[in-house]
């Protein structure tokens, strides 16, 4: 494929590559030029004159086997295996036709996700590239223990995470904190202990995998800071001193700003009544506390719940604009949702549009750095190198 007269955002530097000209060879970006690119058989030639080429999005925080209506977790405790596969497997083409082209799973239970992913890598259906926990390692009773592995005690969690890392899971996530949506717990408490998470994260280090601690409350913040985790899902209680030890670190915040949002708005609407109350405690010092993360320079990396209460996957264009007006730059978010975010997952060949990276590329009508809310300035998406809209 060649796409020829296209102008290339560099999320790098925020510059602009006008006039350019990509080829792409079996998903990979083989050559870009500015020039006349050399003779080429190539099939089909795209002409994305007045087009800007941005690399494909990533969201790194997603619970597919949900569906954002205002209660998903009850709705799945009444499917068996199979038909929640076929859920997640809808909304991971969903997904995909947003432009958000890969994406972080950090929660289904038991083989769901497994199951889904397996079917995406061998073509069987449409979706982004998907990088999946498995069930999150909880303490017996915890947070969103329903879907969970529930593990208690050092021996346990390292025996919970060796059998997720001998399924292949992408990702351990471990939950440090309460949090909004499970009944009888609050997102201040601690849940998971540092001795627990600190062999979580030795046993999956010694895999090279990364490890996600969901901590809403400060002190589990700081025990997941503690015992090394990768990155930090919401943060939505930290403070000046944990900013600095997330810096110190280079630990990444995955924020998920519109969820807690959202549940706060939610009134009576069938979303349950604890969760609404516990994310209305949570919400201003949410945003209040991102804003001192940005100003302080923490490393951020876009996610956004995606498919938890109230929380369709299309507000992944929300989650952005909400982080541009809590300070960060419209350059800034972009690479919250591109390179850092790869940065963030451990992956080399996707988050911005240069040699030898996978063809996965969005066309836009419009200049991005102008305008974050471009869902409706998608003319085309690609998956390695495939057009997939």
């Amino acid at each position: 494929m060649l796409i020829k007269n296209a102008t290339i955002v560099d999320v790098k530097s925020g510059s602009l590559i006008s006039k350019a000209q990509l080829l792409i060879e079996q998903g990979t970006v083989t050559g870009i030029y500015q020039s006349q690119c050399p003779p080429v058989n190539a099939e089909p030639v795209i002409d994305a004159q007045g087009m800007y080429v941005l690399p494909g999005l990533i969201d790194c925080h997603v619970h597919l086997v949900w569906d954002g209506s205002d209660d998903p977790n009850a709705a799945i405790m009444q499917m068996d295996d199979e038909l929640m596969a076929l859920q997640m497997a809808k909304h991971a083409k969903e997904t995909l036709a947003l432009g958000i082209t890969t994406v972080r799973d950090t929660g289904s239970p038991r083989n769901v996700g497994f199951a889904v992913r397996e079917a995406i890598r061998r073509g069987l259906i449409a979706g982004p590239n998907l990088l999946i926990s498995g069930p999150p390692i909880c303490m017996t009773g915890g947070h969103v223990y329903t879907i969970g592995l529930e593990s208690d005690g050092v021996d346990e969690v390292r025996k919970s995470v060796r059998t997720l890392l001998k399924k292949g899971v992408d990702v351990i996530k471990v939950m440090a904190s309460g949090g909004v949506y499970t009944e009888g717990e609050e997102p201040a408490s601690p849940q998971l202990t540092v001795e627990e998470m600190v062999v979580a994260v030795e046993e999956a280090h010694k895999r090279n995998v990364k490890v996600a601690a969901h901590a809403e409350g400060i002190s589990g913040i700081l025990n997941a800071l503690k015992a090394g985790v990768d990155t930090i899902e919401h943060g939505n209680l930290a403070n000046a001193a944990a900013w600095d030890i997330f810096i110190s670190q280079g630990t990444y915040l995955v924020p998920t700003l519109m969820v807690f949002k959202r549940l706060a708005e939610a009134g009576n609407t069938g979303t349950p009544a604890y969760a609404v109350a516990k994310a209305q405690q949570l919400h201003t010092a949410h945003f209040k506390n991102f804003r001192q993360a940005v100003e302080k320079g923490v490393k951020i990396a876009a996610g956004t719940d995606g498919y938890s209460p109230r929380l369709p996957e299309a507000m992944y264009f929300d989650e952005l604009m909400v982080m541009h007006e809590l300070g960060m730059s419209k350059l800034a978010v972009l690479q919250a949702a591109t390179i850092n975010a790869a940065e963030a997952l451990g992956l080399a060949a996707v988050g911005c549009v240069e040699t030898g990276m996978k063809a996965d590329l969005l066309l836009l009508t419009a200049n991005p750095l102008e305008d974050l809310n471009f869902r409706d300035k998608i003319a085309m998406v690609l998956k390695d190198g495939v057009v997939i809209r």
